[in-house]
């Protein structure tokens, strides 16, 4: 049986829609339409059917982003409703509040702040700075890119660099590591530790 063409999410490309998102195991299906939807949950069903695969439907569920959605069914399990999900680290929440998002990856990147600061501790090193700095580049950078999407419009504006969460906890550390005021020029500290705004990695 041909389930025909299946149409996804629009994007802001003109033309250009996005039926889902794979990245090893996590998979995420979007559209526009309730019964595209539930055309791709059906193709998935075939999908895993073939090739032996087992899908965790206790662990599926819808998000929706703007009216009410009928009843979604998968393997003849009704899927479950959220106001949020995260995928690849990054939470897109129903009304897409990147600062909700921010406040997410937050978590993670702290984490990796306080590894750094323990390492520093440990290994006898936290009074040098040029080694700090090496040790966030490696550790902690990554941990709070791992959400970089969270980079909307706003945060790329000149007088709006800085308000990111993640950025607010990236300018605190490096100032602790320099020993100077919290009130010292973000765009000095930056210049003076050799690195830029997280949104220009």
């Amino acid at each position: 049986m041909s389930l025909g063409v299946t149409l996804g999410a629009v994007t802001g490309t003109e033309g250009l829609r996005v039926t889902h998102m794979l990245y090893a195991d996590d998979l995420t299906l979007t559209a526009n339409a309730p019964v595209q939807l539930q055309k791709m949950l059906r193709r998935l069903e075939s999908y895993a059917a073939r090739k032996g695969l087992t899908v965790n439907v206790q662990k599926s569920y819808i998000v929706n982003f703007n009216s009410a959605v009928p009843v979604f069914r998968l393997f003849n399990q009704e899927l479950g409703k959220r106001d949020s999900f995260t995928y690849l680290g990054m939470l897109f929440d129903k009304h897409m509040n990147l600062h909700h998002a921010a406040t997410h990856a937050l978590r993670p990147f702290n984490a990796a702040l306080r590894r750094v600061k323990e390492f520093g501790i440990e290994k006898r090193i936290s009074d040098r700075p040029h080694a700090m700095l090496w040790l966030f580049k490696t550790y902690a950078l990554s941990a709070g890119m791992y959400a970089s999407q969270i980079w909307s419009t706003q945060f790329l504006k000149h007088d709006n660099g800085f308000s990111n969460s993640l950025q607010v906890a990236h300018m605190a550390f490096l100032k602790r590591i320099l020993g100077i005021k919290s009130t010292s020029a973000n765009w000095c500290v930056l210049r003076e530790c050799a690195q830029e705004p997280l949104q220009f990695y």
